[in-house]
């Protein structure tokens, strides 16, 4: 929450909530490999249901701050259940409205925690993990009104022709809000009392990855190669830096364990998106390795660093949880680093990737954690 503010104590305590949530995730992963039993694009409701629907109903929920969803929560996230159905349906003019109706929905829950303009984004003083928070919410709104008007445009409109100006290239901007909030816990995890250097480059890594993914998007819009290949090499080394600076600052506790993991997800990430690039100026060589790669940046950018960021969010009143942390990150590596990415192309491959998923997500789920006691004694809350 903004200004320090504490997570509300009783913040995702609801197990059928988290139940439900979770229960969108894994729908979202088994949609990811549903193509090879039915020949259709199920890629838009693997997206919408991980990004929109489990991640934007994450972000909204804990830009509230409440002890229980309010009526707006429970309405984004109805909405955006059907929203990802017609943009599947290929129903797009009611998806279009839809998004206008949700866009506007998120605006009045950041006006009401944040303020209407985002002055505090450009305030030296505010702590980043405030600015990513603020960040996240803002670019889920603003996603949702440029599809709104992306829809609009590829059936009706067609005021802009460029080619990959359409919502199978755009539906991809959902992740960014997901992987600011990740980011907004990430950096609510390093010390605050920094030397002004120190906190001034914290400050940097902020506008670098936002006015860089912001840049890079414009980039794919426009068929830039080059300048997609510069931009990617710049993500990746912030995204190197970010790890470092974490790595070193970050204050000692159990969630430091699964966000370094996260952080390395995201490396990977940088480094098999670079390589996406270039390979696509080699025909033969990315037509017989371009999905995979591609798949295999899918995957670790969402089910690898995202869903960590999300999962300390959904857990964060647990902490310190009860269980072997290194077996879980390795068991979640196993998960999201090869058997997702191979079960695109084996449909065996594919059942044992969701089986392990849901394992995954049980295992850890499964252990209590210390509760309100380990806040007491400093050693499991935090602010976000």
């Amino acid at each position: 929450m903004r200004n320090g503010s504490p997570v509300h104590p009783h913040f995702f305590l609801d197990k059928r909530l988290r139940a439900f949530i979770l229960g969108l995730m894994v729908l979202a992963f088994l949609f990811g490999f549903a193509d090879q039993v039915y020949d259709r694009n199920f890629e838009r409701l693997h997206i919408f249901l991980f990004n929109l629907c489990s991640g934007g109903f994450i972000i909204i929920y804990h830009t509230e701050n409440t002890a229980r969803p309010s009526l707006r929560c429970y309405l984004f996230l109805g909405l955006s259940l059907l929203y990802a159905v017609l943009a599947f349906l290929n129903l797009y003019q009611g998806a279009a409205l839809l998004s206008l109706l949700l866009g506007v929905l998120v605006e009045s829950i950041r006006i009401r925690a944040f303020s209407l303009v985002p002055r505090d984004l450009l305030a030296p003083t505010v702590p980043v993990s405030d600015k990513f928070h603020h960040a996240s919410i803002l670019c889920l709104s603003l996603a949702l009104f440029i599809a709104t008007f992306v829809l609009l445009n590829d059936t009706v409109l067609h005021w802009l022709p460029y080619k990959n100006l359409t919502l199978n290239v755009f539906f991809l901007g959902f992740s960014f809000p997901v992987s600011l909030i990740t980011m907004s816990v990430m950096f609510s995890y390093i010390r605050r009392s920094l030397a002004p250097p120190l906190y001034l480059v914290k400050q940097g890594f902020f506008w670098s990855v936002n006015l860089g993914v912001i840049i890079f998007f414009l980039f794919i819009i426009f068929d830039l190669q080059l300048a997609k290949t510069l931009i990617a090499v710049f993500l990746f080394i912030t995204v190197i830096l970010i790890f470092g600076y974490y790595l070193l600052l970050g204050i000692d506790v159990q969630q430091k364990h699964f966000l370094l993991s996260g952080m390395t997800f995201l490396v990977f990430t940088g480094i098999t998106g670079v390589f996406y690039i270039v390979l696509a100026k080699y025909p033969e060589a990315y037509k017989q390795w371009g999905r995979l790669l591609l798949t295999g940046h899918a995957y670790l950018s969402l089910y690898g660093w995202s869903l960590s960021g999300l999962l300390i969010l959904m857990r964060f009143n647990d902490f310190p949880l009860k269980l072997n942390s290194w077996l879980i990150i390795g068991f979640h590596w196993l998960v999201i680093g090869i058997l997702a990415p191979l079960g695109k192309t084996d449909p065996f491959i594919a059942i044992a990737a969701i089986i392990c998923y849901c394992l995954f997500l049980h295992l850890f789920f499964e252990e209590k954690g210390a509760g309100p006691m380990s806040r007491v004694s400093g050693t499991g809350g935090r602010t976000v």
